[in-house]
């Protein structure tokens, strides 16, 4: 009875043993990474995710010069619901698919462990991860590609997707050893919405543990140049890559895997998410100069490029946009009458970015601070040798953008100097603006109609990249908008034969009615008269 009982005990696994339950695990990963990658879920996500950039494309909406730091970021809001989400559900139904087909326990008779399947499940993500690189690998891919992209990509913050489907697919396995039930699933996945949504708030309302989150967004409201952005995005990876190890080895550890492997899991995990998180609160001591330097003297790190007898200045990676500012002066001026161009300084365009931080309550400031700053623009640009230089900012790629750098020309050629800002542009000038921006281009044109659909009370030429724009009252606009259905050919001649009377500070908006032979809306009483800028 002795010896037989001997006999009977459980022998520790050989080598040839484990060797094979390595090449069973090896064999389910594959098996059910194939299920995973053919899954509707996963299909429709990567739709879902592909579809609308490609239709962009397709209609011709899409932008021709991103900066592709903004496009990680975009891309990173993206892929979390959408393909972290799908992998979560994914890995979720094959982790309980033998517990909903009532088939568990006959599993108990393979020769895997329930941690070993688990282990496969795990390692099924893989591939997932790998098709969610691909399908952001091309986005940027393309992005890249464009002769007016600006900006690098940072591999850290291209794997980040990657790293997001890993963790959310953890979730998932997790979520289906601990909870037997596929309903889940789905409320993790809004859950996941919400600490985006979360994300988001704690970027506006500035908290230091924003990148705590899983995503983070820039705490600009425009695109900015290299250096002035606290993106700490391959402490982030490290920091994502180390909550998806611990949740793996919570993961195992409910499986019962060997202890030692739980504890390095844990270990490894808390090294990198401790560190990782912490690190990434860390501020830089040099952001603060750099920031400096770029809202204030961008001379120092611009370079320039003299195109006809016009010089564009532009931030380090930003040259692909010098083509399409150059479309744009070149088309005010051909609306120019002659001579207009030789008036004031050589022109010059250069590149600015204001530095706020965006906040739930939007940007604020006052009119004085901002002629402030604009003051001291003006001072550095003639220190830098492009006086009265025409200011652009750090979006470009639509119709807005065109309308307001063409508007900003448009000044720049009408005043002999450039838009010191502040107040309403007023009389017969600010009408004889719109309509220039008007007869620029047809993209000027439906840059300005779009402009003033989203203004109230002023025609407003301004994006995020700048303290404020050229504001054209109502009043002046609808007269300048109504002579655009006129021909040119009619409305060219009065302009050129009128210029010097059109282009004098003092020159009412009824004389321009008068000139164009177009109805001029009496001011509103309860409104009273704009602040004009001269």
């Amino acid at each position: 009875m002795t010896a037989a009982l001997t006999v009977a005990t459980p022998a520790r696994p050989t080598p040839s043993s484990t060797h094979r339950r390595r090449q069973a695990l090896l064999a389910l990963a594959r098996f059910e990474a194939l299920r995973m990658l053919r899954h509707p879920f996963t299909i429709a996500a990567a739709l879902l995710f592909l579809g609308p950039w490609l239709w962009g494309w397709l209609s011709g909406t899409a932008n021709r010069y991103p900066v592709l730091p903004e496009e990680l970021i975009v891309i990173q809001l993206l892929a979390l619901p959408i393909l972290g989400g799908s992998a979560l559900i994914v890995a979720n139904l094959v982790t309980l698919r033998a517990h909903r087909h009532r088939v568990d326990v006959s599993f108990d008779v393979l020769v895997l462990s329930p941690a070993w399947r688990v282990g496969g499940f795990l390692l099924a993500l893989l591939p997932l991860a790998g098709l969610s690189l691909l399908v952001v690998a091309v986005r940027v891919g393309v992005a890249a590609a464009l002769p007016g992209a600006a900006g690098g990509v940072d591999v850290a913050a291209l794997v980040t997707p990657s790293a997001l489907v890993l963790l959310l697919g953890s979730v998932g396995v997790l979520a289906g050893v601990l909870i037997r039930s596929v309903l889940v699933a789905p409320l993790l996945v809004l859950l996941v919405l919400v600490l985006e949504f979360v994300a988001i708030s704690a970027t506006l309302s500035g908290t230091g543990w924003r990148f705590l989150l899983p995503v983070y967004v820039s705490e600009f409201a425009a695109p900015v140049p290299a250096g002035v952005s606290d993106r700490p995005a391959a402490r982030h990876l490290a920091y994502l890559v180390g909550i998806t190890v611990l949740l793996v080895a919570a993961v195992l550890a409910r499986t019962r895997a060997r202890r030692s492997m739980v504890a390095a899991g844990l270990a490894v995990g808390l090294i990198l998410t401790v560190g990782g998180g912490l690190s990434q609160s860390r501020p830089d001591p040099g952001i603060a100069a750099a920031r400096a330097t770029v809202e204030n003297r961008p001379a120092n790190i611009q370079s320039c490029v003299l195109r006809d007898d016009v010089t564009y200045c532009y931030f380090d990676g930003f040259d692909g946009f010098v083509p399409g500012w150059e479309s744009v002066v070149t088309s005010v001026r051909e609306v120019m009458p002659d001579g207009v161009a030789a008036h004031g300084p050589p022109l010059a365009v250069r590149q600015r970015t204001v530095l706020d931080e965006i906040s739930p309550t939007g940007q604020i400031g006052s009119v004085a601070e901002d002629m402030r700053v604009v003051a001291g623009w003006k001072a550095a640009d003639a220190a830098a040798g492009t006086p009265e230089a025409v200011r652009v900012g750090t979006v470009w790629g639509d119709n807005r953008a065109t309308a307001i750098l063409a508007a900003g020309v448009a000044y720049r050629l009408i005043a002999a100097r450039a838009y010191d800002g502040g107040f309403s542009l007023c009389g017969a000038r600010s009408a004889l603006l719109v309509w220039l921006v008007g007869r620029a281009s047809p993209a000027a044109r439906a840059g300005m109609r779009s402009l003033d659909e989203a203004s109230t009370g002023a025609l407003v030429f301004s994006d995020p990249s700048a303290p404020f724009g050229i504001s054209a009252p109502d009043r002046a606009a609808a007269p300048a908008l109504e002579l655009l259905r006129r021909s040119p050919t009619e409305v060219a001649p009065l302009v050129e034969r009128h210029w010097a009377e059109l282009t004098a500070p003092g020159t009412p908006l009824e004389r321009f009615g008068a000139i164009f032979g177009v109805a001029i809306q009496p001011p509103s009483p309860d409104q009273g008269e704009p602040l004009c800028a001269h």
